[in-house]
């Protein structure tokens, strides 16, 4: 497993678990990181992004034409929808990132990570980080529901990683 990947995984793994201390430590971290010059919140996002594009193909299923363009629904807290205009420029570049891998444009995404993680801020970093963390186990969770395979890089099966017995 790449060092990245075990980043990415770190940060799932304290998000799952409400760690919020860790987290905000991770992201000061990566904050400074980019602050001096540094890639790694871009890369651990690039993978994550990767990481849930490849689950949601896997659950739309096999593509029946190859010119098939894959587009995203958002929606709020309420679970109303939500236009894209109404989230912050950091989140839709993010958004946007999600929407390039998912249709095979690889450059785009890395344009749309750059473009997200453009102001080198605290803000910034938890804001983009943190949606596409959560956007990632959101995914990881339906997926260990619905049977479909994920990436086990990203950690235990969701259904399991609660030994209350509460889901």
């Amino acid at each position: 497993m790449t060092n990245t990947r075990l980043q990415a995984r770190q940060l799932v793994g304290v998000t799952r678990r409400n760690d919020d201390e860790s987290m905000v430590l991770e992201m000061a971290r990566l904050t400074a990181d980019r602050t001096n010059g540094g890639r790694e919140s871009h890369l651990i996002t690039c993978e994550l992004i990767a990481a849930l594009s490849q689950m949601m193909l896997t659950a739309a299923g096999p593509a029946e034409e190859q010119d098939r363009t894959y587009g995203l629904e958002l929606t709020g807290d309420d679970n109303n929808a939500l236009d894209i205009d109404q989230t912050s420029p950091p989140i839709r570049a993010a958004v946007r990132a999600l929407l390039a891998e998912l249709n095979g444009h690889s450059e785009e995404t890395l344009f749309q990570v750059d473009l997200a993680l453009r102001d080198n801020s605290f803000k910034a970093t938890i804001e983009v980080l943190t949606h596409v963390v959560l956007w990632t186990i959101g995914m990881l969770e339906w997926c260990d529901t619905n049977g479909i395979p994920r990436p086990q890089w990203l950690g235990e099966l969701a259904s399991t990683r609660r030994s209350d017995g509460d889901h």
